[in-house]
């Protein structure tokens, strides 16, 4: 069952109809105007036979993944979510440069009754269990993509429809494709790459489902230059300007991205412009070094807190032998005097700060992440190590230091299993935000085991 809609006087089955309308008669439409022009398609087939071809001929596709996470936490009672994901979708052969894809997802779950999905209770029908540590992977059917593409013009692609959208890294952009719900936009977006070793990208968002399954009404738009002349030397530009348009109090909206400054879900909206220098050079006997360095700064936009004003950066280099690898970070999330910390609200959060999920809303305070990562391939399997220390960045308190373990086996081409660990110590100083923020800060341990297979 879907849950219920953010969007301001529509239910989401409304909504859902209403997309799926967009897409069918942007589709018809376009085809109708290029068969208004001519009968058939030039070798003596119709339009008919055509259009049947696109839709016979086209690629369906099938994931189904089943996880089981535990995740204990000082003052909680253990929490336990046994879930399986599907996704089926179908996307048509491209015809004429026009393609439509619709995909569906649903998320099982085993018992309710032993995690608690954070937010509003009886959201997707699911009381909640605040006794219990969070694990936000609540039962739920929707689309999860439904669009028309079109190739037509020249290093040219634009998309119309529910749609994912992920740039770079996802630090700032992402699917959040760990969580069961993955995270998908009801947008318009293009991509160009007319210009040399240039790669343009724009989109407009007027809609969201999150990782609760909620939909939420967005005023957003996405802007980046990508230059990749060199692979020692690549340059992003970039800017975001992110806008909730929800018409709740934000403690009704347990899905929008907050920053503890909120009063209405708007009060965290704000524009972020910045730049990425990153790269990768070869050396002799198989060495290899990655590198990174990012700046962004980020102020109020559409209605947000003109507290909003702090900066971002980070720098790190990977060294790289064979299938061996080591690598170090340092990434700040600046602060406003204590009073707001930089957001990512539309990121793929899970993959930074720690997979614990402690710093998933940066704390007003700000948040240094000092980090070092090793991985190797290992008789076949993917093996990866993480520690953190974190630190506030206005007055340089101590949030505590995480160990991350994963490892990956890839059974078949098409079957791949996975256990991952997540271990979060906070410090004995801890961390009180009295003004409603993140409260203490609590040692957290988290496990996923899962096995993923995609046809």
């Amino acid at each position: 069952m879907t849950s219920p809609t953010l969007h301001s006087g529509r239910g989401t089955r409304a909504g859902e109809l209403i997309l799926g309308r967009i897409v069918f008669v942007a589709l018809a439409g376009t085809i109708a105007a290029g068969g208004a022009a001519r009968a058939d398609s030039g070798d003596g087939s119709s339009l008919a036979d055509t259009l049947g071809d696109a839709i016979t001929q086209g690629q369906p596709s099938v994931q189904v993944r089943p996880r089981y996470e535990i995740v204990q936490q000082q003052g909680k009672a253990e929490s336990q979510a046994a879930t399986v994901r599907t996704l089926v979708g179908y996307s048509t052969k491209p015809m004429e440069g026009l393609g439509a894809t619709l995909q569906f997802i649903d998320v099982a779950v085993l018992d309710t009754d032993t995690y608690n999905i954070p937010g509003i209770a009886g959201v997707n029908g699911v009381a909640n269990h605040p006794s219990r540590a969070n694990i936000p992977d609540p039962r739920a059917a929707n689309v999860n993509q439904a669009f028309v593409s079109y190739e037509g013009l020249s290093d040219t692609r634009m998309v119309a429809g529910r749609q994912i959208i992920t740039l770079d890294d996802q630090r700032f952009v992402g699917n959040v494709d760990f969580r069961q719900n993955m995270q998908t936009f009801d947008a318009v977006s293009a991509s160009n790459q007319s210009l040399p070793d240039v790669k343009l990208f724009g989109a407009y968002l007027f809609g969201l489902k999150d990782i609760l399954n909620q939909e939420v009404d967005q005023n957003t738009y996405l802007a980046e230059a990508n230059w990749t002349r060199f692979e020692a030397v690549q340059v992003d530009g970039f800017g975001y300007w992110y806008g909730n348009e929800s018409n709740l109090p934000y403690t009704q909206l347990p899905g929008a991205a907050g920053c503890y400054i909120a009063t209405t879900a708007r009060s965290c909206n704000s524009a972020t412009y910045g730049g990425r220098l990153h790269g990768s050079l070869d050396f002799p006997a198989g060495l290899g070094v990655d590198y990174v360095g990012e700046y962004a700064r980020q102020v109020a936009y559409d209605g947000g807190d003109p507290a909003i004003d702090a900066a971002y950066g980070h720098g790190g280099g990977k060294l790289k032998w064979k299938d061996v690898f080591l690598g170090a970070d340092y990434m700040v999330m600046g602060s406003n005097g204590g009073r707001y910390g930089f957001q990512t609200p539309l990121a793929t959060k899970h993959a930074f700060n720690g997979w614990a999920e402690m710093f998933l809303t940066t704390p007003k305070e700000g948040l240094r992440s000092a980090y070092a990562t090793g991985g190797a391939k290992l008789f076949g399997s993917n093996l990866l190590v993480r520690c953190y220390a974190f630190r506030s960045d206005y007055q340089d308190k101590d949030f505590g230091h995480e160990w991350d373990f994963s490892w990956t086996y890839p059974v078949t081409p098409h079957i791949t299993g996975g256990l991952e660990y997540a271990k979060y110590h906070a410090s004995n100083a801890g961390f009180a935000d009295t003004s409603g923020g993140l409260g203490a800060l609590a040692n957290t341990n988290a496990m996923w085991a899962f096995v993923s297979a995609g046809f």
